[in-house]
């Protein structure tokens, strides 16, 4: 899929700060290339993050391995399941 803004992808976060999951939301807030984008991440709670320059995955296991300890999104599955 390509980036544009306003898509919905998928980020991974501290459940503390989340309602207990581990993923949430985003928004693409900003492209930079098909495979890096800004977003604000939705959390379930009082909390907002902004992330920048992310890395935009295919999936959430490529997603899981973000080069360089930073932070990656991934597109959500066809059927997206709460975990």
């Amino acid at each position: 899929m390509k980036p544009s803004l306003g898509r919905v992808v998928l980020a991974r976060v501290n459940p503390a700060e989340n309602n207990g999951s581990d993923v949430a939301p985003a928004i693409i807030t900003r492209v930079w290339s098909d495979v890096l984008v800004n977003v604000r991440v939705l959390l379930d709670g009082e909390g907002i993050l902004w992330r920048t320059s992310v890395a935009l995955c295919a999936d959430e296991e490529s997603a899981r391995r973000p080069a360089a300890g930073g932070h990656a999104v991934y597109w959500p599955p066809l059927t997206f399941q709460t975990p």
